[in-house]
């Protein structure tokens, strides 16, 4: 039987919304808990008395979208609420005039659609991607129509403002991009040394997410199955390890190749090796950085950079494994629906589109040479 919740109190996801009055006036907070609830209720209250409240309309751009910002962390995983905040704080400190005022600044019920253009522009100014100015608009676009469900404005002024064109080389085709034979025999060759080297062969015949694999415990893999229920994600305090997966579909179970399994053995042994020869517990992590602590991607990204200049190859990420399991997988003709569920995609086409292309050359130069 469902808990009874107190009067004003409501279910909203994963999260609660309380609604009070104050007078004739009526306010709401929202929280992770009931008791989240009534704490931001007291101190709301204490706010409105002190007279040090502001509701809606008279709030600055800056000062909503870190109140929405606020409420919406109780729905969205840390590292979605970092990537937010990242994104909001480069929005509110653009420039909008000469004068230095910025546009946080300008009263949300005063704000522009020539306003978000200025920002937009301003973004690309500052040499960010047009991909960077795509996800702040959009940021922007969903917290203003939240206003607008709220009746703080009337209108949502980055409503007109259309998204930019892309003019960059897509990651797909490039740090990204699904390795050839060539490429992978001349890293691996360079790569032998490496304190990730194990995680390199794991990645490659697993199709893992670098997070993924982090996180993975001695207990997780059995049987030759491995169990994938959490990642590594940032949050504001620094990388943790989560008891979830980036997505729903990325609660999973995947057979293990010998290779990666061999890779994984490898990693214990070291592990245990550094470790005095003691057995590594059964929910110790055992892809580490090499003083121990979870793996960062932007230090393997490193290693993987000084591994490329030493073979002579073009600079990838280790998502660029990824992307070479995926299309290995593709021409040998796997099932495209078993291979979503081993990726941990959440639906077809997400598979194909973004790692299928690393056959496109060699479809073109066999569809070319058929004999009519």
């Amino acid at each position: 039987m469902a808990k009874k919740l107190p009067p004003g109190m409501r279910k909203k996801g994963n999260s609660y919304e309380y609604r009070f009055y104050i007078g004739d006036k009526r306010y709401s907070v929202s929280g992770k808990t009931i008791s989240d609830c009534k704490n931001k209720e007291i101190k709301k209250r204490q706010e409105i008395e002190e007279g040090t409240y502001k509701r809606g309309r008279d709030l600055s751009t800056a000062e909503y979208m870190d109140r929405w910002l606020e409420k919406r962390r109780q729905q969205i995983t840390p590292a979605t609420a970092r990537t937010y905040r990242k994104l909001y704080n480069r929005m509110i400190r653009q420039p909008i005039d000469k004068a230095g005022h910025t546009f946080g600044d300008i009263k949300l019920r005063e704000l522009e659609t020539e306003n978000v253009y200025q920002m937009q522009q301003s973004l690309l100014d500052d040499g960010l991607s047009t991909r960077t100015a795509n996800d702040t608009l959009s940021l922007l676009n969903h917290a203003l129509e939240a206003a607008c469900a709220e009746r703080v404005i009337d209108w949502n002024p980055a409503k007109a403002v259309e998204r930019l064109k892309r003019t960059e080389e897509p990651a797909r085709d490039t740090i990204h991009r699904a390795l050839t034979r060539e490429e992978v025999d001349a890293f691996l060759q360079a790569a032998v040394g490496s304190w990730y080297y194990p995680l390199y062969i794991f990645l490659l015949h697993t199709g893992m997410r670098i997070g993924e694999a982090s996180a993975l415990a001695i207990g997780d893999v059995t049987g030759g199955i491995i169990n994938i229920y959490k990642t590594v994600t940032r949050t504001d305090a620094g990388y943790i390890i989560a008891e979830q997966t980036k997505t729903d579909a990325g609660r999973r179970k995947i057979d293990i190749r010998p290779e990666a399994w061999k890779a994984w053995n490898d990693q214990r042994q070291i592990k245990e090796f550094f470790n005095s020869g003691k057995v590594i517990r059964a929910g110790s992590p055992v892809f580490t950085l090499p003083r121990g602590g979870i793996i960062r991607p932007d230090r393997v990204n490193s290693d993987i950079k000084r591994i490329c200049k030493a073979a002579g190859i073009e600079y990838f990420t280790c998502h660029a494994f990824r992307a070479t399991f995926t299309s290995r997988c593709i021409a040998a003709g796997m099932d495209v629906k078993l291979l979503m569920e081993i990726l941990g995609h959440t639906d077809v086409q997400m598979t194909l589109g973004l790692y299928g292309h690393g056959e496109e050359e060699k479809r073109r130069k066999q569809i070319l040479a058929v004999n009519m």
